[in-house]
């Protein structure tokens, strides 16, 4: 017995087209074959057989049925037969979002409202509003002409029967003229129901309730309904989203595995770890077709090209990261070897260390596997030995910078200063060597990828005046002090910062002096910056050394003015436990939470930095004028001039008024 034909698509009945003129016999009398034009991937359709179509079909959803059925008029003819029901509902049933069937509408209808980009009164593309209470989908100049907010359409309606019934109408969701999506009502319905409500209350009253009652049973089923269907618009977005982006996922997956079985396992995870998006947002990556054989040949070269890209970037990752880490290690070291010098003594920075060109080396060594430890470097770095040559060596970058030659005994003398390239404050020797602008790191190391400049970035600093142009002398700071020195009675040719350190004198500047507010008295290093300040306006100064106890009551206001007054609020403090710096008021808090002492001293538990201003506070000392010293002259009865007496004794006499200055 011969096998049965398998029916398909090319074989199924198709309706004829009506003839346009005259044929001849032998074309009229052929049977009617479908022409189908597709082209591409469906031009195998039409011979498949038709068990096998209804399978491939029933694994799509409802948009996809739909287009499908509108390709070729083949199709539409199999897919809107009855005998396809069975494709719809499987559809339907793999989009779980919709809800049920509306009531009122088949398969196909539905799937027409839910998916099409028509509009159903003018099939016009575009934009539409879904009225799901009224199985429509419109475009907004046919929404507006049927339907409305309302109180608009109550305005058309006569009579006032639908005032107390709105719970009997329908109602949507549509974007009206004004850009913003209002509730919307339908003209035709509203009028319908309406002459319904006033044609009931004429006769009998239970018809009405009975009629109201159904109504709002079908109205209520309907826009429940319709709620689930716009809920499922939101739901199915998300779905599909995620549906994509696993398949992105899958696919990204797929690629990463073929990378590393081509040996580049760590370039892959070195993108996973530190630029995600690389993998993530290429575009031969971040599709949701399935990779194929054909697919990963022709995405390979770009792939292969960017995972050599990538090993450059991770070479240099690596290398960074192992300078990272021995450089801390120096660090660490540096650190104990400070802990253990005076709080005074002046150390080369860590950046000063790193580009020694031995420790450069040491940090720049290839090798991953030297100077792993800590104890690796404490055996090649000599830290005492190169702090001395670092001093020697900047001390000696000064000498040409003085007046008065190479002599090295200029830099100690209290008239020698510096200036820096950032601030105009006068700076001696040696707190120049530990200034903190000489290292603060430029604009233009921060776009570079050197050894060097990773190393400065890292430590947010540059080697002390690395470029050798950001410290000068500074004449008017030596002019100045000529005139302190002076005022203090002291040779400005020989004396030395430690000199007038151990003396420490007190000076009033003469010209600054008022009859009520007091006298404007000074140490010497505030007083040559009082003496800048004169000179640049061109006053002439004259200073006046205090005596011993004007000096006291000064050195007692200042220590009173601390206390009350004090609001400098750089961190120019060092703590003598733990070398860490603060200002004023914020070490006073640091020594009694961290170190328990409620009291602290200066000199003994903190101390002012090496790098501190000399315009430290308080601003300003004013001095009380001192109480003039009286001597009385009082005539006994022989008219020689005797002893002083007191005017209760004498009564009123003449005085000679001697001011203590």
């Amino acid at each position: 017995m011969p096998a049965a034909k398998r029916t398909t698509l090319k074989d199924s009945p198709s309706p004829r087209k009506r003839a346009r003129g005259k044929t001849s016999a032998s074309t009229s009398d052929a049977p009617a074959t479908p022409r189908f034009r597709g082209r591409g991937q469906l031009k195998m359709l039409p011979e498949m057989p038709l068990d096998i179509l209804f399978e491939i079909f029933s694994h799509l959803e409802p948009p996809d049925v739909l287009r499908l059925s509108r390709t070729t008029k083949d199709l539409r003819l199999l897919l809107m037969s009855h005998s396809a029901i069975s494709i719809w509902k499987s559809a339907f049933l793999n989009d779980p979002d919709l809800p049920e069937l509306p009531e009122g509408l088949n398969e196909p209808q539905y799937a027409n409202l839910a998916f099409s980009p028509h509009c159903h009164s003018c099939f016009v593309d575009g934009e539409h509003s879904i009225l799901w209470a009224f199985n429509l989908r419109l475009c907004q100049k046919c929404a507006v002409e049927r339907f409305d907010e309302i109180h608009k359409v109550f305005k058309k309606l006569p009579g006032h029967s639908m005032m107390q019934n709105l719970n009997l109408l329908r109602c949507g969701t549509a974007n009206l003229p004004t850009g913003i999506a209002r509730v919307v009502y339908s003209h035709e319905e509203a009028a319908e129901i309406n002459e319904q409500l006033i044609q009931l209350k004429k006769g009998d009253a239970s018809k009405l309730e009975e009629f109201v009652a159904k109504r709002k049973e079908v109205v209520e089923a309907i826009q429940s309904l319709a709620a689930k269907a716009v809920i499922s618009g939101q739901l199915r977005l998300a779905r599909k989203q995620r549906l994509l982006q696993e398949a992105r996922e899958r696919r990204k997956d797929e690629i990463c595995k073929r990378l590393s079985d081509l040996g580049y396992g760590d370039e892959v995870q070195f993108l996973k770890d530190t630029r995600p998006e690389a993998l993530s947002e290429h575009t031969l990556i971040k599709s949701d077709t399935v990779l194929t054989g054909r697919v990963w040949e022709n995405a390979k070269p770009k792939l292969v090209a960017l995972m050599q890209s990538v090993t450059e970037k991770m070479q240099r990752r690596k290398r960074k990261a192992l300078l990272k880490n021995r450089q801390r290690f120096l660090l660490s070291i540096l650190k104990q070897y400070n802990l253990g010098c005076p709080i005074d003594e002046i150390n080369p920075r860590a950046v000063d260390i790193c580009v020694l060109p031995h420790i450069k080396a040491i940090l720049e060594d290839p090798s991953m596997d030297t100077y792993t430890t800590e104890e690796h470097f404490q055996e090649v770095v000599d830290l005492p030995r190169l702090s001395s040559a670092w001093r020697e060596e900047k001390t000696l970058s000064l000498l040409p910078l003085l007046p008065g030659g190479s002599n090295r005994d200029l830099l100690l003398r209290a008239t020698t200063y510096f200036r820096c390239a950032s601030c105009d404050e006068p700076i001696a020797y040696p707190r120049i060597l530990a200034h903190a602008c000489l290292s603060e790191l430029q604009h233009g190391h921060r776009n570079r990828d050197d050894d060097i400049t990773l190393l400065c970035v890292r430590l947010d600093s540059e080697p002390w005046n690395y470029d050798g142009k950001r410290v000068a002398y500074y004449p008017a700071a030596e002019v100045s002090a000529r005139s302190v020195l002076q005022g203090c009675g002291l040779d400005a040719g020989m004396t030395t910062v430690q000199d007038m350190d151990d003396v420490n004198p007190w000076i009033e500047c003469v010209r600054c002096s008022h009859k009520v507010r007091g006298r404007a008295v000074f140490r010497w290093r505030k007083a040559i910056l009082h003496d800048m300040y004169h000179a640049a306006s061109s006053e002439p100064v004259r200073w006046r050394l205090l005596n011993e106890t004007d000096a006291e009551a000064a050195e007692a206001l200042q220590a009173q003015l601390y206390e009350t007054d004090y609001r400098h609020n750089l961190p120019e403090y060092a703590c003598t436990k733990c070398r860490d710096q603060f200002s004023y008021l914020q070490m006073r808090g640091h020594l009694r939470i961290s170190h328990g002492i409620s009291d602290p001293r200066v000199e003994e538990d903190f101390v002012l930095t090496v790098d501190a201003s000399m315009d430290q506070p308080p601003f300003p000392l004013m001095l009380p004028h001192a109480v003039p010293e009286v001597i009385e002259l009082l005539d006994d009865d022989d008219g020689d001039t005797g002893p002083a007496k007191s005017k209760s004794q004498y009564g009123n006499s003449d005085c000679i008024v001697i001011d203590s200055d």
